[in-house]
């Protein structure tokens, strides 16, 4: 039971929370302990998925105790192990509700953050209802991430800032937006308006207060409105447990640049299925050597095609790229086959020397229906340039268009991107196009020409990805600034006088590069 649970010494309230939510689903705990009886040798296994891939955690039952023959750590009622031992093999690990079910989740920022949109009131409620009604477990992260918290604020109203929060239930009870949240601690509760002794209860009906439990405070078990939630608390992560639903993981590394080859992904559609795709790479949480930096991850479904040197059809859905250990995105798909293909880019190196450690990630797809995966041979003339294809694809879809001349387009992609990304269209018969591109005022950003400025001679008929730039140090602000010079030129080959005679490209395009930033045919 998840009143079962309790907090020890240690700060891991996100991993209590997360414990507290899946102990409302008994079957999800037996699924995680394969050990089933007391061993009397003090060996269990634990089954828990690490960075996308599942493992067999070998364990034994040393626990530390107090004085008093207490358990330091967390613990539960009547003596049960579960939890100690959970918390024990998640202590090599360390993660979160996505490590405790394997299953893809989702974070609803609750804040607005530089760049991002405007926070939508009824769409994150409409998520919650959804969520809710689908089965799929729930916490929210109180004053965490960037607020700016006056705890003494938080602590008069019962809360507890940085602290986590499992989601018990989401009500829309005469018009009121209500969430109930349970504090892991098992104490302390939230004290403002629709706290069990506030006056509001007395607006709406005996039956409707009877039906939702409403006393509860003495168990850190409490309502809060949406309104409230949306002022104190930062994020909501959402695990969408579905256990008739079919998964597949696949292993990667991304590549440090374009020449290498880059993993992806076939899904062949028999019938209208709904599929999630996550890409995990080593979280930040548990990274042992401290010393790898988080790559910008951003994964994109798109249609295949049937040309043989074209290797993408239109983009059907991506997800947001971010530095964080895990992005996802999700479909609706029609029968047809379908690519997957995942990018990081601030691990670029245009070295010819290979690197001294790579970024290794774990694909999940699950997927409503039965559907086919498997992986795309590369090494063909189709897959030639691929990367430039999905990039383009990806900026016709989402990119702000922008027509500076009447047969040139610039695309530029920069919400939701970390960074920005930027490629021109030359739909002109006969006259190719001479592009500057100076973004020497960006700062926490590389760029994938190995410099901030370019100079570009786009050939007629033809698009060029120009430059992407991609966030560096994810706890460091960027900024991305962006000013392009133009002149359309009536000469085939060459910059003029913006770069020495028979230079088409400022940096060259090496091998490293080319495959993304080559100019391309329509």
């Amino acid at each position: 039971m998840p009143e079962d649970i309790s907090q020890g010494v240690l700060g891991n309230c996100w991993f209590l929370s997360a414990l507290a939510v899946l102990a409302e689903r008994p079957n999800l705990v037996e699924n995680i302990i394969l050990t089933k009886e007391y061993c009397p040798h003090g060996v269990y296994q634990v089954r828990l998925c690490k960075d996308g891939k599942w493992q067999i955690v070998l364990i034994d039952d040393l626990l530390p105790c107090g004085m008093h023959n207490n358990l330091v750590f967390s613990q539960a009622k009547r003596k049960q192990l579960w939890v100690a031992l959970i918390e024990k093999a998640m202590a090599k690990l360390h993660e979160g509700l996505s490590t405790l079910t394997g299953a893809p989740c989702e974070s609803i920022e609750l804040q607005r953050k530089d760049r991002e949109e405007e926070i939508d009131p009824d769409m994150i409620w409409a998520r919650l209802l959804s969520s809710r009604e689908s089965g799929f477990l729930m916490g929210a992260s109180c004053g965490g991430g960037t607020m700016k918290t006056d705890e003494e604020v938080y602590e008069n109203l019962g809360l507890r800032p940085r602290h986590a929060y499992s989601i018990l239930d989401v009500q829309n009870i005469e018009t009121n937006r209500l969430i109930r949240l349970r504090n892991p601690w098992g104490r302390f509760s939230w004290m403002g308006d629709w706290s069990d002794k506030s006056p509001l209860w007395n607006k709406i009906s005996s039956a409707a207060r009877e039906e939702i439990m409403l006393h509860g405070g003495t168990e850190g078990v409490f309502w809060i409105s949406l309104e409230d939630l949306l002022k104190y608390f930062d994020s909501v992560d959402i695990c969408k447990v579905r256990p008739d639903w079919r998964e597949t993981r696949v292993d990667g590394t991304f590549p440090v640049n374009a020449r290498e080859d880059f993993k992806m992904v076939r899904l062949t559609v028999f019938y209208t299925s709904e599929v999630e795709v996550g890409v995990f790479q080593e979280g930040v949480r548990g990274n042992g050597n401290g010393k790898q930096s988080t790559a910008d991850l951003s994964v994109l479904i798109l249609r295949d095609s049937s040309s043989p040197t074209q290797a993408f059809g239109p983009l059907v859905t991506s997800s947001k790229r971010q530095l964080k250990s895990f992005v996802g995105c999700r479909a609706m798909l029609e029968p047809g086959e379908y690519v997957v293909v995942t990018l990081a880019f601030n691990i670029w190196t245009l070295s010819t020397k290979p690197p001294a450690q790579r970024c290794n990630y774990v694909m999940s797809i699950h997927s409503s229906k039965a559907l086919m995966v498997e992986e795309v041979i590369t090494k063909t003339r189709k897959y030639e340039y691929a990367l430039a294809d999905a990039i383009y694809q990806l900026a016709i879809c989402k990119g702000q268009r922008e027509g500076i001349r009447e047969t040139v387009t610039v695309y530029s992609l920069m919400q939701g991107w970390s960074g920005g990304l930027y490629v021109v269209e030359n739909r002109s018969p006969d006259r190719s196009i001479h592009v500057q591109c100076d973004c020497k005022e960006s700062t926490n950003v590389v760029s994938t020409r190995g410099n901030l400025t370019s100079v570009d001679s786009i050939p007629p008929l033809h698009r060029q990805v120009i430059m992407i730039l991609t966030q560096l140090e994810r706890t460091a602000p960027f900024h991305v600034s962006r000013r392009l010079l133009h002149r359309m030129n009536m000469t085939p080959t060459g910059l003029g006088n913006w770069a020495p005679a028979g230079v088409n490209h400022e940096p060259c395009l090496t091998l490293n590069v080319e495959s993304l930033h080559a100019p391309r045919p329509l």
